[in-house]
Formats: structure tokens, sequence, C-alpha cells
């Protein structure tokens, strides 16, 4: 397994801001805000004395005769940090003011604090009213220095309705915590951290190199964080993260090969940046090849090392990684034949929203430039919004091509997962000898999803809603299923192939020898036990969805009726 915790690791933060008009030596405008939001009452002063305040778009106005121009920031007389002021209109952002990505990270939290605001949601950081008490920064000092020095740092505060409250930083855990008398939260002004486990150590490697240019194309706005671990057939292994200053991806080569198909590697990967850049929101991306429930590409394979992650070995890692604390908001498959029930229902657990293809998907996948340029739009945008924006980034990018197979990519919440698992239980209570004939027929006229080569279609995979529907008349779990899918966002991309797809599939052999055909013995293992898929043993091996649903007794009684 290869530890990320040697590399060296930066807390970030992105400023954007609105630019500012002017010209000439003597007069200069230069606007700045906060992540999204604008910072008001801040003092700016130059060394001849002259000083002004931002106004409620964080712009602020200073009469120089030339430039570069020597500034100082302060919060009432709190000294924040100086700048070198060298062009009209030039944005000024906490990590200029630091330097660096991790100081700068730190002095944003602590002026996000300053304003009693703790988890980056102000639309305008005000300071017109706000009053410093006290502090332990030295004299002579800013607040940038006192920082910097390695010691506590904490700085008393009342605002216009007389609450007194204090901002604390401590270095040994690098935590900034907002305090008053109601307790203390911890600030952090970060919306999204984007997490992309990139396992093209296989014949993917050339799409993935496509995939992070597509990335950046983006300036991408600090309040999202995106990390790409990429491990390659071909070249070097690499971490790519988002730089707060630049907006640009910064490569960190990897001194080793990473086994990208172990869930070890995929828990050191998600734990060691959800720790270093904590956010309000968290997607985990997993890119690769996909099969769906079953084995050999399932979530990720590795070349090299000759390993994959399968379905019960992904949950455990995102089960290991809950234990610790860790939740996302959305888990996505950028990969083929992943929006099945069955791998939906695997992580449906651990996450708000699970985005994912029924269909298979290009080699080129999800569109990034497109869903990041979304959030640097929108950077406080809410999970649904983010998943609705990746799959209408999906359809913009596919809609006008010709298309050999129909794609499908759709967006489903916890509880659509949840529904459809209870409704399928229910359908299997109404099964028995006298109702096998509606079942039967609706199985024998569901779309089939996917064909391994040619004619042998030996997925087995069919389209959930063309079975449903056709039972929706007579059975209520039925028709209860056809409605939760026709509620789910998504999009449906026709192809040559004439197929009909609704966003889900589930697996349904239609007889023992299909069955047979298609490693039925593995799917209805219920507890972890050895499994042979092909020449492929698996020790511990068994199907989550199995084990919690009664999907494996319906498929085992309707196959004994066949």
């Amino acid at each position: 397994m290869f530890n990320f915790r040697h590399l060296l690791l930066f807390f970030v933060l992105l400023i954007s801001a609105c630019g500012g008009g002017g010209g000439g030596t003597s007069a200069v405008s230069v606007s700045g805000q906060f992540l999204s939001s604008y910072v008001k009452g801040v003092k700016v002063c130059t060394d001849s004395g002259y000083c002004t305040l931002t106004d409620s778009q964080g712009r602020f106005y200073l009469e120089v005769k030339t430039l570069p121009v020597h500034i100082t920031f302060f919060v009432g007389d709190l000294k924040l940090g100086d700048y070198n002021l060298s062009q009209n209109g030039e944005i000024v952002t906490p990590f200029r003011i630091a330097g660096n990505s991790q100081l700068g990270d730190i002095l944003a939290r602590f002026i996000h604090g300053m304003a009693g605001d703790s988890d980056g949601s102000f639309e305008t950081l005000n300071f017109s009213q706000v009053r410093v008490l006290d502090s332990n920064v030295p004299d002579g000092e800013s607040l940038t220095d006192a920082i910097e020095s390695g010691n506590d740092v904490r700085v008393d505060l009342i605002n216009d309705s007389g609450e007194e409250y204090s901002v604390e930083f401590t270095p040994e855990s690098m935590a900034v915590k907002l305090c008053s008398a109601d307790g203390c939260k911890y600030v952090n002004y970060r919306q999204w951290l984007f997490l992309v486990y990139m396992a093209a150590d296989n014949s993917l490697n050339d799409f993935a190199l496509l995939d992070l240019k597509e990335m950046a194309a983006v300036k991408i706005n600090p309040q999202v964080k995106l990390v790409v671990l990429t491990d390659l057939l071909s070249g070097e292994d690499r971490v790519t993260e988002s730089d707060e200053v630049t907006g640009d991806l910064v490569t960190y080569p990897l001194s080793g090969e990473v086994d990208s198909g172990s869930f070890e590697t995929l828990e050191d990967f998600v734990d060691t940046f959800y720790e270093k850049y904590p956010a309000k929101n968290v997607a985990l991306i997993l890119w690769d090849h996909g099969d769906g429930w079953r084995s050999s590409r399932t979530a990720a394979f590795d070349d090299t090392n000759s390993t994959f992650l399968l379905m019960f070995q992904l949950r455990k890692a995102l089960s290991d990684l809950s234990n610790r604390g860790v939740r996302f908001n959305i888990i996505g498959f950028d990969e083929c034949l992943m929006g099945m029930e069955e791998v939906l229902f695997d992580v449906k657990d651990f996450t708000d929203y699970v985005i994912a293809s029924e269909s298979y998907e290009p080699g080129t996948g999800w569109n990034y430039q497109e869903i990041l340029s979304f959030l640097l739009s929108n950077p406080q945008a809410i999970p649904e919004e983010l998943g609705r924006a990746i799959v209408d980034a999906y359809r913009q990018t596919y809609s006008s091509e010709e298309n050999d197979t129909t794609l499908t990519l759709a967006l489903f919440s916890r509880g659509d997962v949840e529904r459809i698992a209870k409704d399928l239980d229910n359908l299997y209570q109404d099964l028995n000898n006298q109702t096998f004939p509606d079942f039967q027929t609706a199985r024998d006229s569901a779309q089939q999803v996917a064909c391994s080569s040619g004619d042998d279609c030996s997925y087995y995979y069919i389209d959930l809603y063309s079975f449903a529907s056709k039972l929706a008349g007579k059975y209520p779990a039925a028709a209860d299923i056809v409605s939760t899918l026709n509620s789910v966002y998504k999009t449906i991309i026709p192809g040559s192939d004439n197929k009909e797809f609704h966003g889900l599939s589930i697996y349904f052999p239609s007889s023992w020898t299909e069955a047979e055909n298609s490693w039925y013995t593995c799917y209805v293992r219920e507890t972890p036990t050895t499994c042979v898929f092909g020449n492929v043993q698996i020790d511990g091996y068994y199907n989550p969805f199995a084990a919690q649903t009664d999907w494996d007794e319906f498929l085992e009684n309707y196959l004994s009726m066949e």
C-alpha cells in the first residue's frame, strides 16, 4: 500500500474577485473578496498614512503616486498583514498576503471567524460593526506574523449586538475555533472537497491524461479543493491538486507504484486529504472500468498489480472510513455499467447521493471541464445541485454526437435506492406459482442492458423500469418502482443500438443456464467465502446486496418455477 502522508500537503482557500477600473498613477482601484463572500469594513492603509475602508464588495480605492505601493490591512487596530500592490485592479487574497497556501488558509479561516462566519456561508464578511477588544498578537506584529510564529493566537471581539466572542488558532491541531457563550465551533470556509480516485493502470491510461487536461482547463475557485490520485499504466503515478493562489493544478509525482486495486489504497487516499482539506461537502468520484455488481473490473482494476476492487471491498473501505468519521455527500462512478441497484445499495449508507451510468460510457467519460466550471461559478452549490450539474454536463457532451450505444447517467438519492430495495422485497412476496406467468412475461420483454461480446449477453443485466412497468398495473410494488425511477434526475441519450433505458439495471438471468453462465453462485453469497470468477479465486467474497435484501431469494424462486 502506498502511503500519501509523506507528501507536503497544503491547506488552501480560493478567493475570487471582481476587477476595478481606472489607470494612471494618481488613483488605483482594487477589489477583492473572500471566496464567494465579500469583505466589508477592512481598513487599508499606505505607508504615507492614507487609509480607506473596503466597501460592500470588498473594493478599496487608494490615492498613490506610483506603483508598486506597500499597503497594510487592518480590522480595527489589529494588523492583518502587508502586501505590495503592483497593478491597478489587482486581486488581493489571504493567500497573497500570507505568501503561501498553508499560512493563507489559516489566515482566511481566522478572518472568517472574526466576522462570525464558521462555515463559509456568509455572503459578506462585515467588519463595519465589529470591534477588537483584545489579542495576544505582539505589538508591532500582524496577525499573519503571529500565526507564522507557531504560537497560539487569540483575538477577542464584540459585534454590533453586544455579543462577545473570540477566535483562536492552535498550531498543534492547525485548527481555528470561533468561541462564544454558546461554545466553540471549528471555522472552515471550504465548500467542496472533490476527490477523484483515477484507477488508470489499464487500457484507460490515455483517457486519464485527457481528463486531467479537462480539469487543468479550469481556474479552480479555492472554495473548491480538487485532489486527484492517478494510477497510470505508463508514466509516473501522481497526486494532482488545485492551487488556491493561482487556481491552477499542481502535480506531485509519487515515488512508488500505486495499487489502485487495493481497498487500503482508497482508504489511505481519502483519509489523507479528507483530514488535510476539511470541507462542508465531499464528493468521491471512482474513475475506471466498471462491470456492475460482478468482478474483474468493478470499481478499480490495476494491470500492474493484477488486482481489482470488488464491490464488497469497496463497501469495506467506505465502512472503515465511516467509522473514522468520513462522510460523503456524493459518490460518483465515472465507469461503465455501475448504474445498478446492487451497486447503489452497497454504497448508499455512506453518501447522500450516487451518480452512475446504467449503460456503457465512452472512453472520454465525464466532462470535468464543465463540472468544475459549474463549481467555480457555484461554490456553495448543495449536493443535489452539483449532482444535477454532472448529469447535465454529460448530456451536453454527448447529446449532439452519434453514439453506438445508448448512454445514460442518473442521480439517485439514498432514499431512492432504499425505496427501490424495499419494493423489490415486496415483489418477492408477490411471486408464486399463480403469478409466475406475469413475472415471466415481464422478464422476457425487459430490455437487456449489456452484452459481453456479440450476441453473448452473459451479463444478464436488465433495465429495471422495463421489467417493473409490465407489472405495474397489477402489483403496487412494481408501480412504486416505476414512480421512483420516473422521479430520478437523469439523462438518456439515444444510440444506434436503439435500446430503451431508464437509468437503472438489475441482475436477472431468465433461466438456470443463464445463471450458470453469469456467476450466479457468487451473486447469491450472503456470507464471506471463496468464490471463483473465471480463473480468479476470490477469498472472503460475498454480495452485500444479497445479504441485506430478498432479491437473491426472488431469483432462486423464479428460476425454480421457470
